[in-house]
This record gives structure tokens, sequence and C-alpha cells, in this order.
């Protein structure tokens, strides 16, 4: 048997999640907006990210990105924090990817395979606080 994938989030669907939230809801992004995020910010929303933004947009709160009149420093800040974590765990926590060539003995030669490794892999996008998608 194989799982069938869920399907995909509708505006509606989208609503009626974010009436369950504690947070305020605004305005969605439109199709523009959120082409524009995509090209400033070097990444794709997923199909479901892009219908939830669309229904509206979750703010009041500082763990809500605001994708449309945010800090260009924190946003940036959000989208890298994913790999500064494991780059963290790789100089301090003896973190190594198994699948990542042999560890060097020193740190600093670690980092600088460790860097092109995770800027291989695909970007990691805020939803809320300190989850990703």
């Amino acid at each position: 048997m194989t799982a069938q994938s869920p399907p995909p989030l509708t505006l509606e669907a989208a609503r009626d999640l974010q009436n369950m939230l504690r947070a305020e809801i605004g305005p969605g992004l439109s199709e523009r907006e959120l082409d524009a995020v995509e090209a400033r910010c070097g990444f794709i929303f997923s199909a479901d990210h892009r219908i939830f933004l669309s229904a509206g947009l979750p703010h009041g709160s500082p763990r809500w990105p605001d994708w449309r009149n945010g800090d260009p420093k924190d946003l940036a800040a959000r989208l890298s924090q994913p790999v500064e974590g494991v780059l963290f765990d790789v100089e301090h926590n003896s973190f190594w990817h198994p699948a990542w060539s042999p560890r060097p003995a020193g740190t600093p030669d670690a980092l600088q395979i460790a860097r092109p490794e995770l800027a291989a892999v695909p970007q990691l996008v805020p939803l809320y606080s300190h989850r990703y998608l």
C-alpha cells in the first residue's frame, strides 16, 4: 500500500487554520508580493505556504515573519538561522553529517567543508518562531 499525499491546501482551509491561531491576521500577500519576496530572499515558497500567506498574513507577534514590511536584516537572519545552527554544532558539538567527506581534524577545516555542503541543500523557510518548512 502506498501513502497518498494530502490534498493541496485551499484558501478556505487556510482561512480556517488562521482562525484557530492566536494571531492577528492581516490582508494576504498578492501573487506579486509573494514573487517579490522569493526574488529578494532567494527561495520559493511551497505551494501550501503560498496559499496560507495568500489567505492572510499573521502578525502582531515578532514570532511571525513579516514578509510584507519586515526588516530585511531580520528576515535574512531568520533565513540563515538553520545553517548557522548546524555550523555551531560542527564547531562546538562535533556534529558531522555522514554524507559529507571524512571530517578533518581541525575545526576551521571542518567549517570550510560544511559551509558549501549546507549551501547546496534546500533553503528552510521560517513559518513561525523556530519552525521552518
